[in-house]
């Protein structure tokens, strides 16, 4: 168990650093209506999508043999994650900000912000391809199924804090909350582009290295 968390729990880890979800969950918890309700519809849209990019993981697993996959699959899968990283960092880098967008008012805003949860974690690109070769990696692993389903349940929730933590900690603390909020939305957002694009680089390269050493 502890191998297969080695190669989880860090990519979680930094799958979990999304400032735009953080910033979308903050501004959706400072709407004057069912503002807690709509951030956990957020969070569980969210939740919808990882669990889709978790089936297609585990089925791009069982393809290629499951616990008995030839570690040529891992270091494919682990080549074409590095790649699409250092891609999408270089990307992150030269992206102009972007203006932010007004409120929509929606005659359904529990089913909009579940949307809008969903769609922030299909384009959540860096997240999406730290999280794959995690939740890949699981499903070849042959720790036994205790093993996988922990790694899972961890992978699962550290990469969810960012759309489940803000409604949490406000249903939590209440008004206490806000401040720790704010200060982290200030940082994320001052500091979003360093912070995705040196992610993007360094897993990138660790996964490069990981899957080129599984293939000489």
């Amino acid at each position: 168990m502890a191998g297969l968390l080695g190669i989880v729990v860090p990519l979680a880890l930094a799958a979990a650093i999304s400032p735009t979800t953080l910033a979308v969950e903050l501004l959706t918890l400072s709407r004057k209506t069912d503002a807690l309700a709509r951030a956990w519809a957020v969070a569980a849209g969210s939740a919808l999508a990882l669990a889709g990019f978790a089936a297609l993981a585990l089925i791009l697993a069982e393809s290629t043999g499951g616990a008995h996959s030839p570690s040529e699959a891992g270091a494919i899968v682990k080549l074409a994650a590095a790649a699409l990283l250092l891609a999408l960092g270089a990307h992150t880098l030269r992206a102009p900000p972007r203006a932010p967008k007004p409120e929509r008012i929606s005659a359904h805003p529990l089913r909009g912000a579940l949307l809008l949860g969903i769609a922030l974690m299909l384009t959540n690109f860096s997240s999406v391809v730290l999280f794959f070769p995690a939740m890949h990696a699981i499903g070849i692993s042959d720790a036994g199924l205790a093993a996988q389903v922990v790694a899972f349940v961890l992978l699962y929730a550290i990469t969810l804090v960012p759309a489940y933590g803000p409604p949490l900690l406000v249903a939590l603390l209440g008004p206490r909350a806000d401040p720790l909020l704010q200060r982290l939305n200030r940082f994320f957002t001052t500091h979003h582009k360093a912070i995705g694009a040196g992610l993007c680089f360094a897993f990138g390269v660790l996964l490069a290295v990981a899957g080129l050493k599984a293939l000489l």
